[in-house]
């Protein structure tokens, strides 16, 4: 059964890196539709003047693991 991403959801890639919080269903410009089976995402980490910056990616639902709130 596959599971779904919403909103708010804190995840990290099945491979390891930072927490990231769902922004909703990644939108195709080009196929004028949203994706079914991407996400797009949000973090922050710092540059290298250690300063903190927002990074933005969309990914795939495979990649993603859902983080468990402790």
């Amino acid at each position: 059964m596959e599971m779904e991403f919403f909103p708010g959801d804190k995840v990290r890639l099945i491979s390891g890196g930072p927490e990231m919080t769902i922004r909703g269903k990644h939108y195709d410009v080009q196929a004028n539709e949203y994706s079914a089976n991407m996400y797009d995402c949000i973090w922050f980490a710092k540059n290298s003047s250690g300063k903190e910056e927002v990074h933005y990616c969309p990914f795939q639902f495979e990649e993603l693991i859902k983080v468990k709130n402790a």
